[in-house]
């Protein structure tokens, strides 16, 4: 037993509606553009911080030189310390 179903013809001038599609792919493409330019900055970001550290790296070594001399003692002097701390 054959059946068959009619189905009418499609009208071709009738315009689909593409509305939700269009505006699915307007957030996707911003939020995509977004996340570009963040990770863009981000980068650009550490790269300057890198840059700069690298470029100071060793400036804390000046700054530890500007501090105290250290005083170096002698045996002889190793007694007269003691007896000005008891006293």
């Amino acid at each position: 037993m054959l059946t068959y179903k009619h189905h009418a013809m499609k009208n071709p001038f009738k315009q689909q509606d593409y509305t939700g599609l269009l505006i699915a792919a307007a957030i996707t493409g911003t939020l995509a553009a977004g996340a570009g330019i963040w990770f863009y900055v981000r980068g650009k970001r550490a790269a300057e911080a890198e840059a700069y550290r690298h470029q100071h790296a060793q400036d804390y070594l000046a700054n530890k030189r500007q501090g105290k001399k250290k005083h170096k003692t002698d045996i002889g002097e190793l007694a007269d310390i003691v007896h000005h701390q008891q006293a």
